[in-house]
């Protein structure tokens, strides 16, 4: 790896510590309110509204809340899929109905996520996606974003396009605190198409 590799990799290292920070001085209240406004500009928003096939990640405490997202695409009868993730790779699958989301588990890592991924309907393998709505740790207003070091979305997005010949339209939902001026990136990182903040 060349020196300047490693920097770079430090450099994400250092900004996630800061991130994490910056996450977990934010107030529950502040959480809520800027998470409303967010899912009010997603709901409103043309791709959204335009996309039949949605991906949307279930949120954790610390990350824009989606849940009412998740009611509004499924209220709206639009194909929903959610990340399942395990050590090596990220699939979407299927959520039937608000039920089916209610009843997803708690996994060891405190993510919500189905236990019977294999069982479901497979995005990549079957309808695709119109759009996916993305979380991660920080974000610069031109779509850069750095994530929990796993590579996951980056990795998806590009088994994607090598599938369907171009990705689906991405969203990252973004508190205040997590834009950036800048975001330290590789040639492999990609880059988002959009950033949606409360302001």
């Amino acid at each position: 790896m060349s020196a300047q590799i490693e920097a770079l990799f430090a450099a994400k290292r250092a900004l996630r510590k800061e991130l994490k920070e910056r996450l977990r001085s934010l107030s529950s209240a502040v959480k809520v309110v800027e998470s409303e406004k967010i899912s009010e500009r997603v709901i409103s928003h043309p791709r959204y509204l335009s996309a039949k096939n949605v991906c949307v990640y279930v949120s954790m405490s610390e990350e824009v809340g989606t849940e009412a997202l998740i009611k509004d695409a499924l209220h709206r009868q639009k194909g929903l899929f959610v990340p399942y993730f395990n050590r090596d790779e990220m699939v979407m699958v299927r959520i039937a109905d608000i039920a089916d989301y209610n009843n997803l588990p708690v996994d060891t890592y405190g993510v919500r996520q189905p236990r019977d991924y294999l069982e479901r309907e497979d995005a990549m393998t079957s309808t695709g996606l119109d759009l996916i709505l993305c979380p991660g740790l920080g974000f610069s207003k031109q779509g850069h974003r750095i994530g929990r070091g796993k590579a996951y979305y980056d990795n998806y997005l590009s088994k994607y396009e090598r599938s369907w010949g171009s990705a689906p339209y991405t969203i990252a939902l973004a508190f205040s605190n997590q834009i950036l001026d800048e975001v330290p990136c590789t040639p492999s990182d990609r880059i988002l198409d959009e950033v949606i903040t409360a302001k």
